[in-house]
């Protein structure tokens, strides 16, 4: 099945930011309140503008992360009440615009994102050896 986003956010550069609502009840009136905000990100040449990669450079990223990359966050509370779940959703919601989405919003983002998860993850490569 199909998740529902509780709001999209379409970006002026291409991407879309999708909140939802991942709430599952705990008990008889209680709620764990989850939002989860994704954006799926493809991993092209065009993604990067900031330094032009060559076609090594480019290989190499896009054999280290895939295609595409996914940013999330999510923020939770636990034990909500029935009458307080949608309050508490919806301040999650503005909590985490007001905090990362002007990050998210901007049209570097998905660039910065792509090349610190390719960082972490050449360094992950190091450290095991």
């Amino acid at each position: 099945m199909e998740r529902i986003p509780y709001k999209k956010l379409d970006f002026d550069y291409g991407r879309s930011l999708e909140i939802f609502d991942d709430s599952r009840k705990i008990g008889a009136d209680a709620w764990v309140v989850i939002m989860t905000a994704t954006m799926k990100i493809p991993v092209e040449m065009s993604l990067f503008t900031s330094e032009p990669l060559s076609d090594t450079e480019f290989d190499d990223i896009l054999n280290i992360l895939g295609s595409p990359i996914e940013y999330r966050y999510r923020l939770e509370r636990n034990m909500i009440m029935d009458h307080e779940k949608d309050a508490v959703l919806e301040n999650l919601v503005n909590t985490f615009l007001e905090n990362t989405g002007r990050y998210v919003a901007n049209p570097k983002f998905p660039e910065k994102l792509a090349l610190k998860e390719y960082k972490d993850r050449v360094e992950k490569r190091k450290r095991k050896r």
